[in-house]
């Protein structure tokens, strides 16, 4: 009887997230939701871009390698980048403002801006600046090597929504309500 009412209650914040084609297109679903629970900037020292090795995530059909991010320096500096093991860089610098970032070979020849739509501990989402009708594919998704390592592109989104519609549900009212139940009950009894 307990087990059915918790269910009841539960049910509306249960919701299933729909099945999406693209990285990008469940990218854009979900930002909308999760975006107000992101750091605002990367300018702390101890920003999760710099204390985190970070799995990069992609849709692409087939692609089974690892490729393993490390941010080294403080708003600018080398990113170590590790494809199965493979050792290679990249340079990046943060803007004054600490929203965008750019990434590359080395930050004047062959890199693009991007700008922060999303981090904390476990999850970074880049958008590269421009016209996005124009660009095939606009986002870089991160994870944090423990999650990035595990899980595919689509699990990892959904354990991004989840982490925070957990975190909206009113608990206290919820386990408030429960607490007047059980102690009408045993009132009652």
């Amino acid at each position: 009887m307990e087990d059915r009412l918790l269910d009841k209650i539960a049910e509306p914040f249960n919701l299933q997230l729909p099945e999406y084609e693209t990285l990008e297109a469940m990218i854009d679903g979900v930002l909308p939701a999760v975006s107000r629970f992101s750091e605002p900037n990367v300018l702390p020292e101890d920003s999760p871009l710099y204390t985190n090795n970070w799995v990069k995530m992609t849709d692409r059909p087939g692609a089974t390698e690892i490729v393993l991010y490390r941010f080294q320096g403080y708003q600018q500096g080398e990113i170590r980048v590790v494809t199965d093991g493979e050792i290679g860089s990249k340079a990046y610098e943060v803007e004054e403002s600490g929203e965008r970032i750019i990434v590359g070979e080395s930050i004047m020849r062959d890199s693009f801006l991007y700008e922060l739509s999303f981090i904390d501990a476990d999850f970074l989402i880049l958008r590269r600046h421009g016209n996005l009708a124009n660009l095939p594919h606009p986002y870089l998704f991160f994870c944090r090597e423990a999650i990035g390592t595990r899980l595919t592109w689509n699990e990892a989104l959904e354990r991004l929504v989840d982490k925070y519609r957990n975190s909206q549900f009113p608990l206290l009212a919820v386990g408030l309500f429960i607490a007047a139940m059980i102690a009408l009950m045993l009132y009652f009894r």
